[in-house]
């Protein structure tokens, strides 16, 4: 691999640069981790080679680490390298991560949104609040809507790991950007809605007046889409509420 990395075929370099994540992925049992030198190759040169003026004078390793495609394909692999040194070692691929979060491009940004639950179930606690949570605001701010439901999409998976208290507030910003017009296109208020119930589940009925203020919004939507998947969701919430209510009144006679 680090051999072909610095192959003078680009077509090459480029296929060590799609492998090298399952590559690395393969040392996931092994109690030494991957050889250094592949995650090195992965999380690529500290001189970025594509700010040379003369790109015609680069050296085959340099333009495998420039390569407009590795912003991307190391934005996919990233949860396989992560799950592989595990969140012990986060510390060294946190800039790389947080360098690829600030990448424009709509598909990096849309990966990175959708892995961001699995992320965080990886590294754990502490590095998720210092690190993901922001990201995770970043997106659910995006101009992008696939990324803006992608971000939705792991919010389940956040809460799992940061906990009731953080995961009521998270819930809550999303009342807050829906009254601001963040959420602009419909399938991302009906995301929210077909996972409200969830979300409560997990923090707890103190959430109640946040559900019910999405729960509203949801009711008062323009789109149709949006509409029913709030009447399903109340119709739920209301379900389970009811069984609250009556385990507390059995447990308390």
């Amino acid at each position: 691999m680090v051999a072909l990395s610095a192959d003078r075929n680009g077509t090459v370099r480029s296929g060590v640069l799609e492998a090298l994540g399952e590559v690395i992925y393969t040392f996931h049992k092994d109690v030494d981790g991957p050889p250094e030198a592949l995650v090195h190759l992965f999380l690529g040169s500290n001189e970025d080679p594509s700010q040379t003026e003369d790109q015609h004078n680069l050296t085959p390793l340099e333009l495998f680490y420039s390569d407009p495609k590795r912003p991307l394909i190391c934005a996919f692999n990233f949860p396989a390298v992560a799950l592989t040194l595990g969140g012990r070692r986060w510390s060294e691929l946190r800039e790389t991560y947080l360098s690829l979060t600030t990448n424009l491009t709509c598909g990096v940004r849309r990966t990175l949104a959708a892995s961001l639950g699995e992320l965080a179930k990886i590294i754990g606690m502490d590095n998720t609040q210092k690190d993901l949570l922001n990201v995770w605001w970043l997106y659910i701010d995006s101009e992008d809507e696939a990324v803006r439901t992608k971000a939705l999409e792991s919010l389940y998976d956040i809460i799992g790991v940061v906990g009731n208290e953080i995961g009521r507030t998270l819930v809550q910003g999303l009342l807050t950007r829906w009254d601001g017009d963040t959420f602009r296109g419909w399938r991302e208020r009906e995301t929210v809605l077909k996972n409200i119930v969830s979300w409560v589940n997990q923090i707890g009925l103190d959430s109640a007046p946040v559900a019910r203020g999405l729960l509203l919004k949801g009711l008062e939507d323009n789109v149709a889409a949006v509409r029913e998947a709030a009447i399903v969701a109340v119709s739920i919430s209301f379900s389970f509420l009811s069984n609250v209510f009556f385990l507390f009144f059995l447990a308390h006679r």
